[in-house]
């Protein structure tokens, strides 16, 4: 892995993490840690240089709309935005 590469969340060791992927995978109420930590995951993902965009807008509007995701809701409208660029996080 190069130091751009961002850290996907299947080898992320603290536990924290992979609860709450796994809760909004399979579409179980999400806490407020959960949220907290997809947030903090899908900030590292989209802040990776190695992200680039047809149109680097949109790419900074992801970069910058990340720190609002505090709903399922939120966050299911973030993540099909970075696949349609073809970021896919989960």
């Amino acid at each position: 892995m190069s130091g751009t590469t961002p850290g996907y969340w299947t080898n992320e060791t603290s536990g924290v993490l992979r609860p709450a992927v796994e809760a909004y995978l399979r579409h179980e109420p999400l806490t407020e840690t959960h949220i907290v930590a997809l947030r903090a995951y899908l900030r590292q993902w989209i802040a990776s240089p190695e992200w680039m965009a047809d149109d680097e807008a949109d790419l900074q509007r992801l970069r910058t709309a990340v720190d609002g995701l505090t709903s399922r809701a939120a966050i299911d409208a973030w993540i099909a935005d970075a696949v349609e660029l073809g970021i896919d996080p989960l």
